[in-house]
């Protein structure tokens, strides 16, 4: 067991490392995708500005080659390249410094991570949490195992920033029900801070729009298999036997389909950090998304690279631990 799991991780790694460097090599390769000096230096003569740009370049080491060489027409460059640099800067724990700024991504992105992460965590909790309990309770009731499928169905078909807008107008509007502040945070947030219960507010809206747009995704496969899990022969063995529902349904149906909702909350990690770019755009919150739309707007590699190899550990790093508890649920699934 321990074997294969750490296979897993293996090929995890591996997946990681292949879309860091793809993305790496694509951003650099793509016409105009290097930075270019914004500065007060561009104001002059053509040729100090030409110094300046190049002197700009040298300085982000992007007068080297790209890669360790060339098709068309061949070239051996060796080290010397960007890639090798930082293929090496990333094993260490070093992802670069932005273009822009020239602060460490890592420091942009801790920055970025105050918000995002308990937005996204307290998304997924909520979601997994509700999913399970409304899953449960209409398992056992057709009628409203019905009505609620189609509900799922139609909060599915919801845009995320449709969501976020429809509970700005009924819970932010100052001409209606204005209970929860609109946009932003205060100007002191931290989560480390001494009391950040207080940008609770500034919270509750952005994570119940996540929350409603993750709740389907868990909600309709998790019904479907309590439902028919409940339909098996065991079922009706345990019940003869004098369990009661409650212990039947913790004790034998729902281990049965724990799988399932492992598996879709391990696909709904991505979605919700996806949805985390809508809402943090439609709330003004500087988080991950915002920070790598700007990057990407900014043409900052670094900082879009550094984001992107972080959401696709997170990724990874859901679908192992998925992997992980079902196995210990059926080891007949290693």
């Amino acid at each position: 067991m321990a074997g294969a799991l750490l296979l897993r991780v293996a090929r995890a790694l591996g997946t990681a490392w292949l879309i860091a460097s793809a993305l790496f090599l694509l951003s650099r390769s793509l016409p105009g995708a290097a930075p270019q000096l914004f500065t007060d230096e561009r104001v002059g003569t053509f040729g100090q500005q030409a110094a300046a740009e190049t002197d700009y370049q040298q300085r982000l080491g992007l007068q080297t080659p790209l890669f360790y060489f060339r098709l068309l027409p061949w070239r051996w460059h060796g080290t010397p390249n960007q890639y090798h640099r930082w293929l090496t800067q990333v094993s260490r724990g070093e992802l670069g410094s932005s273009f822009r700024d020239g602060t460490a991504v890592t420091e942009h992105l801790r920055r970025a991570l105050q918000l995002t992460l308990p937005l996204t965590g307290s998304a997924l909790l909520l979601g997994a949490g509700l999913s399970l309990l409304l899953a449960q309770w209409a398992a056992r009731r057709p009628r409203w195992y019905r009505r609620l499928v189609s509900a799922g169905y139609f909060l599915d078909s919801l845009p995320l920033f449709v969501v976020g807008m429809l509970l700005l107008l009924l819970l932010a509007n100052p001409d209606f029900w204005p209970l929860f502040p609109a946009y932003g945070l205060p100007a002191d947030f931290s989560v480390t801070g001494a009391r950040p219960w207080q940008a609770a507010p500034y919270f509750v809206l952005p994570v119940t729009a996540l929350t409603i747009s993750s709740l389907p995704a868990l909600f309709l496969p998790v019904a479907a298999a309590l439902r028919e899990q409940w339909q098996q022969p065991y079922v009706a063995t345990a019940r003869a036997k004098g369990a009661s529902r409650q212990r039947t349904s913790w004790r034998h149906v729902l281990p049965n389909a724990a799988p399932v909702f492992f598996t879709r909350l391990a696909d709904l990690v991505p979605g919700v950090v996806a949805g985390a770019v809508v809402i943090e755009v439609v709330f003004a919150l500087p988080g991950m998304g915002r920070l790598l739309a700007e990057a990407a707007a900014a043409r900052d590699v670094p900082v879009l690279v550094g984001g992107v190899l972080l959401i696709a550990a997170v990724r990874l790093l859901a679908w192992l631990l998925a992997d992980f508890l079902n196995v210990l649920l059926d080891p007949r699934l290693l």
